[in-house]
């Protein structure tokens, strides 16, 4: 009877206990994911890695690469880790449902990395992505160790809910929960993928100017594929006024060709003060065939259209077809709104660019 009495007693007790009588409580639960956060596998914090990812590219064209994930998520738990938690009693909110105060000073990463991010953006250790991520993870996570810095004290409600013997947390809850105690923690991939979405864009923006090849500048520039070509069409193979009619194709085929020989490499954009605002050395050497091809024309004599036409046409076709070129040079291309905005204008840096590339005749 004494056995029984006790028994109910218990019973009777554990929805005040929050579960006490099976040795666990809500905020007991709650102090354990922290923990298991802290220290346990990192792949737990790849919710809110994808969530960044997912926000942050919809600005880029080009992707986080897989091989830096994994050393993001240690970035991320070592974040997490350098913070202290205060898990307050639970409170019950309705049947089997749980409100677990967690008091915390959230850590500021965008100024704990910020500055130092910025400063290996405007030299970056390497030329591909993946290797630069790689340096600047490994480099944030001992400055998050060594001089993390934090946020003002806030206090967050984790819902925790009971399941027959076991308890949970509500996702949106947890996650909302990493994404406060992590502000900014999406700033390494923000500032370097910039970056290199903008060598990247200066690519493609060259190989659809040239080489008609228009799937990536599309991408870059929100158009279609066919919508990027009509672009590439428009006004540079247009002929001369007073070419004959019958040569029209000829020399729209023959400058096509001339131009997809330009030869130049796009360099890592080197991040400048201010906003938006990038240097870029594009190393090039200069495809002369145009301007061969019209000194070689300008040396003949012609008695009609239709025999200038032909004889202009013939050039260019000669020089598509064998180009020839100057010595390799460097051109150092500010990036930013202006010489964006001002690309198809006569002197402009992209003008500067292009005919550098491709040296009018």
């Amino acid at each position: 009877m004494r056995k029984l009495s006790v028994l109910l007693l218990c019973t009777l007790l554990c929805p005040v206990l929050l579960w006490g009588c099976t040795g666990q409580s809500a905020d007991e639960y709650a102090g354990e994911t922290i923990t298991d956060l802290k220290e346990g596998d990192p792949s737990a914090f790849s919710r809110l890695l994808d969530a960044g990812l997912e926000e942050s590219g919809a600005d880029f064209v080009i992707q986080c690469p897989e091989e830096v994930k994994e050393p993001y998520l240690k970035f991320l738990q070592a974040a997490f880790a350098s913070i202290e938690f205060e898990v307050a009693s639970a409170s019950e909110r309705s049947d089997d449902i749980y409100s677990v105060p967690i008091t915390y000073t959230p850590i500021d990463l965008a100024q704990t990395v910020g500055s130092a991010n910025e400063e290996t953006a405007a030299d970056p250790p390497s030329a591909d992505f993946t290797e630069t991520m790689l340096a600047v993870l490994e480099a944030d996570t001992k400055l998050v160790a060594d001089d993390p810095v934090y946020g003002a004290e806030t206090t967050t409600d984790l819902t925790v809910s009971r399941t027959d013997d076991s308890f949970s947390i509500a996702e949106e809850d947890l996650q909302s929960f990493l994404t406060s105690a992590l502000s900014g923690y999406m700033t390494p991939y923000d500032t370097f993928g910039a970056l290199y979405d903008m060598q990247d864009f200066l690519t493609s923006y060259l190989d659809a100017s040239f080489k008609g090849e228009v799937a990536q500048f599309a991408l870059h520039t929100d158009r279609t594929e066919d919508e990027a070509y009509e672009w590439y069409l428009a006004d540079t193979f247009d002929p001369p006024a007073d070419l004959s009619q019958a040569y029209v194709a000829r020399y729209q085929a023959a400058m096509q060709n001339l131009l997809k020989q330009s030869s130049y490499t796009v360099g890592t954009p080197r991040l400048e003060p201010g906003l938006f605002s990038y240097q870029i050395d594009v190393t090039i050497t200069p495809n002369n065939s145009l301007a061969d091809a019209y000194h070689e024309f300008e040396q003949g004599t012609y008695y009609s259209i239709d025999e200038a036409s032909e004889a202009l046409v013939a050039a260019l076709e000669k020089y598509a077809a064998a180009p020839t070129y100057g010595t390799e040079t460097t051109l150092t291309v500010p990036v930013n709104m202006e010489t964006l905005t001002t690309a198809d204008q006569e002197g402009s840096d992209m003008a500067t660019l292009a005919t550098t590339i491709l040296p009018s005749p």
